[in-house]
């Protein structure tokens, strides 16, 4: 009888713990100490100290013709507010307020139209590492560019330039007009016109989840421990080889070990002496090449065709330090 009053009491204190860390964690979320550094702020920069004591409050975004919800103002509460553009994050204002963000309210579009990620976490770990289970991991730095394409659909077009995205506008520079990167010779690509069947198709490869894109590629050869789509065809734009080796198998005649579907892709990095920040601009491009058919954008969304540039206009240069993917640990 006393082992099992013993054990009766034991478990229930494990109980009583397990409750109340689960209630402390409830009460106590991680974004709540954000909202109570930014109203802190907030007193100071507009002189209203009363400001201070606002107490924190769960805030999010809903968007029900883009099917999304996001929580990310939780902790970047000052996003739509320049006079944050001297602070550190979470808390910095979004950069362009004055420019191209004008016309992208955040109450209309939100930030995971544009950023992925997932929208709904209010937790670090799950907003900015890198978490396996998501269809689409955060995009920053030129990545987020690539999502462009979901409501400018012109953005592929001959001619037409978007200066908001330099990125974007660089690959297509680069893989159309520079010798000896003629992706098309071997890809097919619509927005292109392209119709090669030498190597898979490119036409939609950004609108891939990173689940598919994971099931029919070998990450095993690349050198970061980050398993994305993105960090997947940085590396092999570096070195195709490496990166897509193909399978040690012995030759039935010979007896000898021989590779055998090993890339054929030419390794453009090291033949056009690409930095990695153009590779990453490279990678930015690619990734924009989406499928409208799986990513639908309400007409509400779709803004006016751009008119093509003139031929024998100067051609547009990227402008701004182009950054790379999220260095994030991968997430299981």
């Amino acid at each position: 009888m006393l082992v099992k009053n013993v054990l009766f009491g034991f478990l229930s204190l494990t109980l009583l713990g397990l409750l109340g860390f689960v209630v402390y964690t409830q009460e106590n979320p991680e974004w709540k100490p954000y909202q109570r550094q930014y109203y802190r702020v907030l007193a100071e920069k507009t002189g209203d100290l009363k400001l201070a004591n606002t107490p924190p409050k769960l805030v999010q975004t809903w968007l029900p013709d883009l099917n999304r919800t996001d929580r990310c103002t939780n902790c970047h509460m000052g996003i739509a507010n320049p006079a944050f553009a001297d602070q550190p994050q979470p808390f910095k204002s979004h950069p362009f307020l004055d420019g191209y963000m004008k016309s992208h309210p955040f109450e209309k579009y939100g930030c995971t139209v544009c950023h992925d990620g997932d929208g709904q976490a209010t937790v670090v770990e799950k907003t900015h590492g890198i978490v396996h289970h998501l269809d689409r991991q955060l995009a920053t730095g030129v990545m987020v560019q690539s999502a462009c394409v979901r409501c400018h659909a012109d953005m592929h077009e001959p001619g037409v330039e978007y200066p908001e995205a330099p990125a974007i506008m660089w690959g297509k520079q680069f893989v159309t007009q520079t010798a000896f990167m003629k992706c098309g010779a071997c890809h097919a690509v619509k927005q292109y016109g392209w119709t090669a069947v030498l190597a898979p198709e490119l036409s939609g490869i950004g609108s891939r989840t990173e689940l598919s894109f994971y099931l029919v590629h070998e990450f095993q050869h690349m050198e970061s421990t980050i398993h994305t789509k993105a960090q997947w065809e940085f590396e092999h734009f570096k070195d195709p080889q490496k990166i897509t080796p193909g399978t040690k198998q012995v030759n039935k005649e010979t007896g000898q070990e021989e590779w055998v579907g090993r890339t054929i892709m030419p390794n453009f990095v090291a033949i056009h002496k690409l930095t990695d920040e153009q590779t990453w601009m490279l990678t930015a491009f690619v990734m924009s090449l989406r499928d409208p058919k799986i990513e639908k954008i309400p007409m509400a969304y779709t803004p006016p065709r751009r008119k093509p540039v003139l031929a024998g206009a100067a051609p547009l240069k990227p402008s701004g330090k182009a950054g790379p993917a999220p260095a994030a640990k991968r997430k299981t």
